[in-house]
């Protein structure tokens, strides 16, 4: 679930770091932060509703630290904090885009429709997680009955932030549903537009083991899936499934060629540095890899990203062809 902002005529004009005006009170404090680590990670952290690894302060300043966010790539961090006497009381991902790449969100033809009509789309305003599709908060403000006015309060910053600025829009990618209501229903906000998607989402429904999944397929998808998982047992690679913390240097360095230069045969931009690799490893079990050996080489990787909860699935590199590799590391 995604939402933008109206588009709107007007030019760039320069940043400024903060300003007060929330609740047209002095007490109350709008910030915009050019790097994550201008905010507290504990208090950043204890605002988010759930633990979903992608807006944690660790893995945004991973991205900043890794040379991922960058100008001349079009990722500029803006981000927001609302703060009450001092204290952090709410905050966003945000960021100042100068293209639409890495969001996974496809407007191009928004604005191209907005150039030809004589306006500059870009740099437009970003609410997400840089390169990550995946759904999760994006309106940090705890979880008491503060939580939906200080939403409201960080929707008006975006649009009166965008409106400062003289920027084009305002866009919110892979919110949560119930942040929403932050931006209006229907003839009460008329500023937002409310676009969705389809994602497939595979859950555990209690499955003690791999052939207890299996049982329930039917007969034609339960062959299929044993001849593909043989093709790669009979290959004479060696499959390991490894926490990011216990990956060497060497390791990482492996994993992020793999990386690239699957990116790099399909002619796309590979966005997360070898740094970034790195830095993930440093963040505890937060990332999780799937790796097939031959010998000490690793010749194919599935990079995975974890919460309590959910195991994300994000990258996929490999420089072997084995038939049904690519299904054993990133799925089964």
């Amino acid at each position: 679930m995604c939402a933008m902002g109206s588009l709107r005529d007007g030019r760039h004009r320069p940043l400024a770091g903060s300003y007060n005006g929330w609740a047209n009170s002095a007490m109350h404090d709008i910030r915009f932060h050019a790097a994550i680590t201008e905010l507290p990670a504990a208090e950043w952290d204890a605002l988010c509703a759930d633990a979903n690894p992608f807006v944690s302060h660790a893995f945004l300043a991973a991205l900043e630290r890794g040379g991922c966010i960058r100008p001349d790539w079009g990722w500029q961090a803006h981000h927001l904090s609302l703060h009450e006497n001092g204290r952090l009381l709410a905050a966003a991902p945000l960021y100042l885009k100068g293209n639409s790449h890495g969001e996974f969100v496809f407007d191009w033809s928004w604005a191209s429709a907005w150039e030809r009509a004589g306006g500059e789309y870009y740099p437009k305003l970003l609410c997400g997680v840089p390169y990550s599709p995946v759904p999760g908060p994006r309106l940090l403000a705890g979880h008491d009955e503060r939580t939906p006015m200080l939403q409201r309060a960080l929707v008006e910053a975006m649009r009166n932030e965008a409106d400062r600025m003289g920027l084009s829009s305002v866009h919110v990618n892979f919110l949560q549903e119930t942040e929403l209501a932050a931006f209006g229903q229907g003839h009460s906000n008329p500023h937002w537009l409310a676009r969705s998607d389809v994602q497939f989402h595979w859950h555990n429904h209690g499955y003690r083991h791999f052939p207890a999944f299996l049982a329930t397929l039917n007969h034609k998808k339960r062959k299929n899936i044993l001849r593909e998982r043989s093709q790669v047992a009979a290959s004479g690679v060696a499959i390991e499934w490894r926490s990011g913390d216990t990956l060497s240097s060497d390791e990482w360095r492996q994993v992020h060629a793999l990386y690239e230069t699957t990116f790099d045969m399909k002619g796309n931009h590979a966005a997360l540095t070898a740094a970034f690799f790195r830095q993930l490893g440093e963040l505890g079990g937060t990332a999780q890899l799937a790796l097939a050996r031959k010998d000490e080489t690793i010749v194919a990787m599935a990079l995975f990203i974890q919460s309590d909860k959910v195991l994300y699935g994000r990258y996929w590199g490999a420089s072997v062809d084995v038939p049904g590799l690519h299904f054993e590391l990133c799925y089964y």
